[in-house]
């Protein structure tokens, strides 16, 4: 049995780490591969938390799911991540910039709608810098704006495997961590945040040195203009290094066309992302467009045209 619990747990790692290299968010991946079982139960089993599992079942499950995973690299199945597309240079830069802060101007936030590619250059972010340098949380609409679950969660992405009970204990815990040296914490789907966890990082912000990057849908800034959040507004205002809009632009699209068809001519290029980008912007955005692309051997602007209209069909 301590073999398979073991095996589980080192494969469970190496799904996580597949995820990340194809900027898969934990709450992505469970829901795209069902035998992960619930996203708790992934986040358990990764981090060696394996009391109340049956390792063999699991185990099973799991090998299955990485086969699946390594069957779709080996065939392109996934998308590669080309990291210099707009959406990834435009956060890399405001990070080099935030990372040159001395005060407490130390938050970034990263808005775009879903689909815009954000999970996927943080994902490439933490890639360059490493993961003890960039730690990563998924907030999450269960945690019904209680900092206790916020804290805990960003204990378990710095290693804590037994976690304090108590917010005061939690909070200690996280500072302390956050203190030993520079370190920046991403918090994806920002957006869940109510104003007690958004309390909660300016008062991260004002105790420990380190960068923090939220990244969300324009919710998040919509909730920052509310009055019910007032106590957290500090973070829109005099905590904000920058705050980086994302929208996909035609350029973006020619340059994600130009990868997967690189003998293309630059006039097909250019007219072909002109048919696909309007409808992207209503239906995924580079999600649409991967999907376009999968549906085309060329770039004839017929073929194109009729690749759009079927992927926007099933959508």
């Amino acid at each position: 049995m301590k073999n398979q619990e073991s095996e589980l747990i080192e494969i469970a790692a190496k799904i996580a780490a597949w995820g990340e290299a194809h900027g898969m968010s934990r709450a992505q991946l469970v829901r795209n591969f069902a035998d992960l079982g619930s996203e708790k139960s992934f986040r358990d089993i990764s981090a060696g938390s394996l009391e109340g599992y049956n390792a063999e079942n699991q185990l099973a499950k799991y090998r299955a799911v990485y086969a699946t995973m390594e069957e779709l690299s080996a065939q392109g199945g996934e998308e590669s991540i080309y990291d210099d597309l707009g959406t990834v240079v435009k956060i890399r830069r405001a990070f080099l910039g935030v990372v040159k802060a001395t005060g407490t101007n130390r938050v970034l936030i990263v808005q775009g709608e879903s689909g815009i590619g954000k999970t996927t250059a943080v994902g490439l972010l933490r890639g360059k810098y490493g993961t003890g340098r960039i730690s990563y949380v998924e907030a999450s609409d269960v945690w019904a704006d209680s900092p206790n679950a916020f804290l805990g969660a960003i204990l378990r992405a710095l290693g804590v495997t037994e976690l304090p009970a108590g917010r005061v204990q939690r909070l200690e815990d996280v500072q302390q961590r956050l203190s030993i040296s520079r370190r920046c914490l991403v918090v994806d789907e920002a957006h869940h945040l109510g104003p007690h966890c958004l309390n909660t990082v300016k008062t991260l912000v004002n105790t420990t040195p380190g960068e923090f990057i939220l990244v969300a849908i324009p919710t998040l800034w919509n909730k920052l203009q509310a009055h019910a959040y007032q106590e957290a507004k500090q973070i829109a205002t005099n905590r904000l290094s920058e705050r980086v809009k994302l929208t996909l632009d035609e350029a973006d699209v020619r340059t994600y066309l130009a990868k997967r068809f690189p003998d293309a001519a630059a006039g097909d290029l250019k007219t072909a992302a002109r048919i696909i980008r309007p409808s992207a912007l209503l239906s995924g955005n580079y999600a649409f467009v991967r999907d376009v692309c999968r549906a085309l051997a060329g770039l004839d602007a017929d073929a194109v045209s009729r690749a759009v209209t079927a992927v926007a069909a099933r959508r």
